[in-house]
């Protein structure tokens, strides 16, 4: 028994190594484009004012001594409630970084290339899913690396858990009445629109089953939280996941783009995310991409909309078992109580958890950091790696026919239907504090 237990763990850990190789990689490469980005900002403000404003360049050693004499004076003003927000400690270049421009009065190659990729929103997300999704589809993933790479994809919730850590309960709340509305407007919108258009479309019952709930609420969750309600098919639910993996991807690597053309603040594009792209890691992964601002918010979303499964899968249990045999007469016992209660997602009551201790002052600034951005960093970075790994074309060919049509039909029309609304209401409604 002991040899068979081994030989059953042993077969993740190449996976799982190889999830955490390209984790630890793409996690240098989001580090260093973020420092050289923030170099290119502070080299451009310094040749503006040379350029510009015709003032000389100063030493080193004073530029930095000005630079520290301007944060301990904001610093000052901060504490003594002058301000609200707290002075960041300022980005100063290295000695030899600047000596460089002031002998080439240019931006360095490395720090515009920084610039040119943050703007492109080629973070560590990206990078792991691109990555993944090249590597899947080129050379192939080995046979050997599958199940730990499987097993990698759901390393992004513990991450979740402790992004909770970042949040308070006030902030929650004030977020979530917005994010309630949003919810019953677009996501049980979809479910239920998706149905009715299913059943006069003559559409199989069990595939549109897991099409409503999947473009509906929350993706492949919400797919295989409804399957076995609706008595969904292999084939039904394979077919509903190849919709909702096509929209998420296609609105994985377009909304950033959308998103910085329209405008929006990260707050919002949280917002919008949260509420349009139907796949909780590709919701996430987007948000990352745009911003941490937007991670927040579009995680508020994601958890008020992650709450709706339980609600989803009763109108799936009357829509499609209850009303039917209503109108054929037959009488038909469901638990469904007891299918929500298998259904809920365990690590939202984690982040729940890691709220309140928050809101209790377990937690202070030092941990927030830690909890919200670098261990959640190092979570996703090893869970994305995994989701990009599993990535396959031939399982997004699966969506097509007039199922297809009807779930990205919905999922577009809500897409575009929330980024109105959430650009009208506005940044200061969806921003955590």
């Amino acid at each position: 028994m002991t040899s068979d237990t081994n030989g059953g763990i042993g077969k993740y850990i190449p996976g799982l190594i190889l999830c955490i190789i390209l984790g630890w990689l793409a996690l240098q490469w989001d580090q260093s484009i973020h420092k050289w980005q923030k170099d290119y900002q502070e080299s451009e403000k310094i040749l503006k004012a040379y350029i510009k404003e015709g003032k000389p360049f100063l030493p080193f050693v004073e530029y930095r001594a000005k630079s520290e004499e301007k944060y301990k004076e904001k610093l000052v003003t901060f504490e003594r409630a002058e301000i609200k927000e707290k002075p960041k400690k300022p980005h100063l270049l290295k000695e030899k970084d600047y000596e460089n421009i002031v002998a080439t009065k240019e931006i360095p190659f490395k720090f515009r290339f920084g610039e040119r990729m943050i703007q492109f929103q080629l973070t560590y997300v990206a990078i792991l899913l691109l990555g993944g999704m090249i590597i899947r589809n080129t050379i192939g993933l080995p046979k050997v690396f599958r199940p730990g790479a499987v097993l990698a994809r759901p390393i992004i919730k513990p991450g979740i858990v402790l992004l909770g850590g970042y949040y308070l309960w006030s902030n929650l709340l004030k977020v979530g009445i917005f994010a309630l509305l949003l919810v019953l407007i677009f996501i049980l919108g979809s479910t239920v629109l998706v149905s009715i258009i299913g059943r006069r479309m003559k559409q199989d019952d069990g595939l549109m089953g897991v099409m409503a709930a999947g473009t509906g609420i929350c993706g492949v969750s919400a797919a295989v939280a409804v399957a076995p309600v609706v008595n969904a098919k292999p084939r039904d639910f394979f077919y509903a996941v190849g919709t909702i993996l096509l929209f998420g991807t296609v609105a994985l690597f377009t909304f950033p783009y959308i998103g910085k053309a329209l405008g929006m603040s990260e707050p919002v594009f949280g917002a919008w995310v949260g509420t349009a792209i139907l796949n909780t890691a590709q919701l996430v992964a987007a948000a990352t991409w745009y911003g941490h601002e937007s991670l927040l918010t579009a995680n508020i979303i994601n958890i008020v909309r992650v709450g709706f499964i339980p609600i989803v899968v009763i109108f799936c249990i009357w829509f499609y078992v209850i009303k039917p045999a209503a109108a054929e007469g037959r009488h038909e016992k469901i638990n469904k109580w007891q299918v929500v209660k298998e259904k809920f997602p365990l690590f939202i009551l984690g982040f729940f958890a890691m709220v309140t201790l928050n809101e209790l002052g377990v937690f202070t600034e030092e941990h927030r950091t830690i909890f919200g951005k670098q261990f959640l960093q190092i979570f996703f970075a090893v869970g994305f790696a995994g989701v990009g790994l599993n990535i396959a074309f031939e399982d997004l060919k699966k969506a097509g026919g007039k199922a297809f049509v009807i779930g990205f039909i919905a999922a577009t029309l809500k897409a575009v239907l929330s980024a109105i609304v959430v650009i009208l209401i506005g940044t200061e409604a969806f921003k955590v504090k």
